[in-house]
């Protein structure tokens, strides 16, 4: 539950998680590391992203040719695949904080030298390298599961991811403003090579801080997790107080890590909700990069006025993804896990659906713009959806399967930018083939079971 208050968040005794979401708090540990997961995300985000705006000017001062520009939005996600993969363990092994501050720091080394580019190739390896701020997503996600039980767990990832998610769109109202700063003093091939410093500093000085101020879990330290403090503020070591139900048993890392990925992979809803969150986060990461040069070369917009239109689609995720959690929670009250299988087969249908229609739109700039957040409401509120059922999957190994579903988010990134690239002559058509593929995509919550808890019309009619 979400509540507009200062007070401290109510706790459930039995797993020490928070049972309510009070954003105006901000004392340790739960809301200290609720607002340092979406704040980190959304900086790592806006860094991620902030070549995509000033692409324009960087096509025009390496003479980028369309292929170029589309092996480049593809280097900038394939390279997260592996990140977001090996996030996962590190968490279990380190707890959040570490190494979401080790991904800021070391990820701002890349978009740094940005600015020394000389032309496609080195932009592209730069752009590979950028990729390990996509990973991000994992430690964010990772410290809210640890810190919100069950029945708020949906709203709380979604929240966390989705404001996170914001630094996409301000990427596009942040760099065409600094480049506009800097190009009254300097050059155009200047102006964005200087641009690039910026997101690159922040993430510094925001991993730090995440590591600084920051706590991992309930007992603040990853290290010092299942150690309880009493009243006198002494530990109690042999507290029933545990929160193992949500991390791997220390023996379990006796098993190499190979193992562990294998024996979580071969859960079948591992793969069903890889492939779903493909088809949102993919969707979403795979626009994030084309649709301020959509809007320059279909009607004519300069780099600002482009990116001011882009950066809605980013911006919508301050409320698009987390309904798409908070809906999940509240129909789960009611239904309980089937409900969340129920809202990830609405929400999927209907992005699906606004993709599809974005082929048919009017040359009208405002039906552009309606039809953009339609479908961006419903591309986010799935990724809201999907990480609140990501939990229920197998909570032993929480960090490996949030490692695994958000890289197939970038898989889904990495194949959706292959498709704009293909038509990148006629980028309207590649939004109806991405929207046919999520379209059939969206029935696969029928195909999935948990706890012996399933999906089908007869119990979905009966419930309600």
């Amino acid at each position: 539950m979400i509540n507009f208050t200062k007070k401290r968040p109510p706790v459930d005794l039995t797993t020490r998680k928070a049972t309510d979401i009070n954003l105006f708090n901000n004392s340790r540990p739960y809301m200290r590391a609720f607002h340092f997961s979406w704040f980190t995300f959304l900086t790592a985000f806006t860094c991620w992203f902030a070549v995509a705006p000033l692409l324009p000017s960087i096509s025009k001062s390496l003479n980028l040719t369309n292929s170029e520009i589309g092996d480049c939005n593809i280097a900038s996600v394939s390279s997260t695949i592996l990140f977001r993969i090996l996030s996962g363990p590190l968490c279990e092994k380190f707890g959040s904080r570490r190494v979401m501050a080790g991904i800021l720091i070391i990820g701002a080394i890349p978009t740094a030298l940005v600015g020394l580019a000389q032309g496609p190739n080195s932009l592209i390896a730069l752009r590979f390298f950028i990729g390990i701020l996509g990973a991000s997503f994992v430690p964010c996600q990772f410290v809210t599961t640890q810190m919100f039980n069950s029945n708020t767990v949906g709203g709380a990832n979604a929240l966390a991811a989705g404001w996170g998610d914001m630094g996409g769109g301000i990427t596009y109202i942040l760099m065409p403003l600094v480049f506009n700063l800097f190009n009254k003093f300097l050059s155009d091939d200047i102006s964005w090579r200087v641009s690039m410093l910026v997101p690159a500093f922040l993430c510094i000085i925001v991993g730090t801080c995440c590591y600084l101020f920051s706590d991992d879990c309930p007992d603040g330290d990853w290290y010092r997790r299942g150690l309880n403090k009493l009243d006198d503020g002494s530990i109690n070591s042999n507290s029933e107080l545990k929160y193992s139900d949500t991390k791997i048993d220390e023996d379990s890392y006796r098993i190499p890590l190979v193992i562990q990925y294998l024996l979580v992979f071969i859960n079948p809803n591992v793969i069903l909700m890889m492939i779903m969150y493909a088809c949102c986060f993919g969707v979403e990461a795979a626009v994030n990069n084309v649709i301020a040069i959509f809007f320059s070369t279909e009607f004519g917009l300069n780099q600002t006025q482009a990116g001011l239109i882009g950066s809605l689609f980013g911006l919508l995720n301050f409320f698009s993804r987390a309904s798409g959690g908070l809906i999940s929670d509240l129909v789960n009250r009611k239904m309980g896990v089937r409900g969340r299988f129920l809202t990830q087969f609405a929400f999927f249908f209907f992005q699906g659906i606004f993709l599809f229609l974005f082929w048919f739109m009017s040359d009208s700039l405002i039906m552009a713009i309606i039809l953009m957040g339609c479908f961006s409401l419903f591309t986010q509120g799935c990724c809201g959806t999907s990480f609140s059922i990501v939990p229920y999957i197998d909570p032993a190994a929480a960090g490996i399967v949030t490692g695994l579903v958000a890289a197939g988010g970038n898989i889904g990134s990495l194949i959706f930018a292959a498709v704009f690239k293909a038509y990148s002559d006629d980028i309207r058509m590649g939004f109806m083939v991405v929207g046919a593929s999520v379209i059939v995509v969206s029935f696969i919550p029928f195909l999935m079971s948990i706890n012996g808890r399933t999906l089908i019309f007869g119990t979905v009619i009966r419930n309600f």
